[in-house]
């Protein structure tokens, strides 16, 4: 019922957003939606990381010393479209001012949970988004931020980040060799 109740406030707030302008408005209620890299295959289909993915760990130095978590709740995976959802004020917050903390980060995993009753708790990586997509989603929505065309924020919000499979041995090896 809640995951049905989420995807009517959804499609709600999207029919809303017709703007005649090119600009267009700020809206304090739009989604950011991480999907799968396009032509990637992996041990876990994309619907599989987008069911299992229980949080998302990343590191913003300016932000904190240690690495930052933000859950999915069920509601925040889009099995349908293949796509995980965050709040649109995770990098514009209600008072439309642009916050750093998710989209200056980076080494961002999605990880499933293995056994949330362990301390500390056990989670496996099962998908990293590349600090590349990251820097250049950031470059675009500063611009389009800066410009205040909004309709363009949120077309990239929608499309700018991706993420792609990998194991936790896979994510080690990658960050060693530096090619995150």
């Amino acid at each position: 019922m809640k995951k049905l109740l989420f995807i009517i406030a959804v499609i709600l707030i999207a029919s809303c957003e017709k703007e005649p302008s090119s600009k267009g408005k700020l809206n304090p209620n739009a989604l950011i939606s991480i999907r799968p890299a396009a032509g990637v295959k992996s041990y876990l289909s994309a619907k599989e990381i987008v069911k299992n993915t229980w949080d998302m760990n990343w590191y913003n130095s300016g932000v904190a010393g240690t690495a930052l978590t933000r859950g999915f709740s069920a509601a925040q995976r889009d099995t349908v479209n293949v796509r995980l959802l965050m709040w649109g004020t995770d990098i514009i917050n209600q008072e439309g001012k642009y916050t750093g903390e998710f989209i200056e980060g980076i080494d961002f995993i999605l990880r499933k949970a293995i056994d949330l009753n362990a301390f500390p708790r056990v989670y496996d990586t099962i998908a990293y988004i590349p600090n590349s997509v990251i820097t250049e989603a950031r470059g675009k929505i500063v611009t389009a931020f800066a410009d205040s065309n909004f309709v363009e924020v949120y077309r990239l919000f929608d499309v700018a980040f991706t993420f792609t499979p990998i194991t936790g041995a896979e994510w080690r090896t990658l960050k060693k060799a530096g090619q995150n």
